[in-house]
């Protein structure tokens, strides 16, 4: 009973302390070249600061020359009597790149240009 117990307290010990004993991934901040619709009818591709994990890799695939299918409206479906979102196509003119935190690499580089990219600026082109 008695080694029970220690085992039991040395389990609960081992609970408390894993989520301190932990590392907390670290974030860096880019700036993100995604859609943005107004709700109306304008749709566009702007850049917008976002903090991500430093071992995410999903905005690698946010380079210049790919293609998203952005939101632009909404219609009536007379079928199935409710709205069918409209979407149009932009080509991306600019790739996600990092402002601040550790260095993510290729192909997430630093925000440079002349001048560099901010957030609110246009990082796409719809395509007809």
């Amino acid at each position: 009973m008695k080694k029970f117990s220690i085992l039991l307290i040395g389990l609960m010990l081992l609970v408390l302390a894993g989520p301190t004993l932990a590392d907390k991934p670290d974030k860096a901040t880019i700036l993100h070249c995604g859609c943005v619709w107004d709700g109306d009818v304008t749709a566009t591709m702007e850049y917008s600061e976002l903090n991500i994990s430093a071992k995410s890799r999903g905005h690698d695939a946010h380079i210049a020359g790919t293609i998203d299918s952005c939101k632009d409206g909404e219609e009536w479906n007379v079928i199935t009597e409710l709205f069918d979102d409209t979407f149009s196509d932009f080509v991306r003119n600019g790739d996600d790149c990092q402002l601040s935190g550790p260095p993510l690499g290729d192909p997430i580089f630093d925000c440079e240009g002349d001048p560099a990219p901010v957030a609110g600026d246009s990082c796409g082109i719809e395509t007809l």
